[in-house]
């Protein structure tokens, strides 16, 4: 048999720095976890652009627009007029966080509109809307990106 005779000097020692090691390993997990919120945002995007192809729903130029399919699917899915009533709150949440630079307006309200929580009731009717015509939500959200992008930028 082995015994091993350790002080409660050395025992809250060792305690000590197992609960500071795990505290370090604890906070460089994390960081780890949140830097891969760019990669999800990216495929997103890349999902988006890829499902454009078919939908035909903004032209991917610069700067970004609707073309008429977009804008009926922006009417049809009732964005448009989600988006009027909530207009300078939408706004008030854009100017707090972005700069003057129109591409970075522009990434703001995408990420925005990515992010943010619908109404239970029109969330779930944007869902109906979006597996009747056969686009997804995400398409649709961009849709409104764009609309609430152009109504942002310009005066009212």
């Amino acid at each position: 048999m082995i015994a091993i005779n350790i002080g409660w000097e050395y025992f809250l020692g060792i305690i000590g720095m197992v609960i500071a090691l795990a505290y370090y390993a604890n906070g460089r997990l994390t960081r780890l976890e949140t830097n891969f919120d760019w990669l999800a945002a990216g495929l997103r995007d890349l999902s988006i652009k890829i499902e454009n192809v078919s939908a035909k729903a903004f032209d991917a130029g610069s700067p970004i627009s609707l073309t008429a399919t977009g804008e009926r699917l922006l009417r049809d899915s009732g964005l448009k007029s989600y988006i009027d009533r909530r207009r300078d709150e939408l706004s008030a949440q854009l100017r707090l966080s972005a700069p003057i630079d129109p591409y970075t307006v522009q990434e703001i309200t995408f990420r925005l509109l990515d992010r943010i929580t619908l109404d239970e009731s029109f969330a779930r009717n944007l869902n109906k809307f979006a597996f009747r015509t056969g686009n997804s939500t995400a398409l649709l959200r961009r849709v409104a990106a764009i609309y609430l992008r152009d109504i942002t930028m310009t005066p009212q």
